[in-house]
């Protein structure tokens, strides 16, 4: 299985708010609710100019096929969520596979274990990858600890005002 992960541009938004409306992908990113296709093409069209170079946004390709988002953000760049997590040197990684057809297939694991060994890793001063699916979201939870994450701890955020089941995975050291 060939896996790449190229920068989203703004010609992308229209499918990456076909993938947030998928049944699947819109239980889970709670934040897109009550927002039009219009506002989210806008908020991601945005986010694919990354002016701020804060978080970084992948198309995530299979054998060719798009088949979903994936990207990193640098905790340090956010305050408020980086002395909440607690975890320093690390970056946060959310994903969504936007193609039914590559759900449940195994594919979620192995794109995240490649994503974050091929570039949150390579990024300076990361040491740590965490990723915090939905506590009820047993399907990602068992996907990432397959790609090597572990369980830290669960609670509620205040920055985002939900419950988080947070997960890390630590950057092997090269001997």
């Amino acid at each position: 299985m060939d896996i790449s992960f190229r920068p989203i541009t703004p010609e992308d938004a229209p499918q990456i708010v076909r993938w947030l409306r998928e049944e699947d992908v819109t239980r889970w990113w709670w934040d897109i609710a009550g927002k039009s296709d219009d506002e989210l093409a806008d908020e991601w069209t945005t986010k694919a100019l990354n002016v701020e170079q804060k978080e970084f946004r992948y198309i995530i390709v299979v054998d060719g096929n798009e088949i979903g988002n994936i990207q990193v953000t640098v905790l340090k760049n956010y305050p408020d969520y980086e002395a909440e997590v607690d975890i320093p040197n690390a970056a946060g990684v959310d994903v969504f596979i936007g193609e039914s057809e590559w759900r449940n297939r195994g594919v979620g694991t192995l794109v995240v274990r490649q994503f974050v060994d091929e570039i949150v890793f390579t990024m300076p001063g990361i040491e740590t990858c965490t990723i915090d699916p939905e506590p009820e979201n047993t399907r990602a939870i068992r996907a990432y600890e397959k790609a090597g994450f572990r369980h830290v701890r669960y609670y509620h955020s205040a920055e985002d005002n939900a419950e988080v089941y947070l997960m890390r995975r630590e950057r092997l050291a090269i001997a």
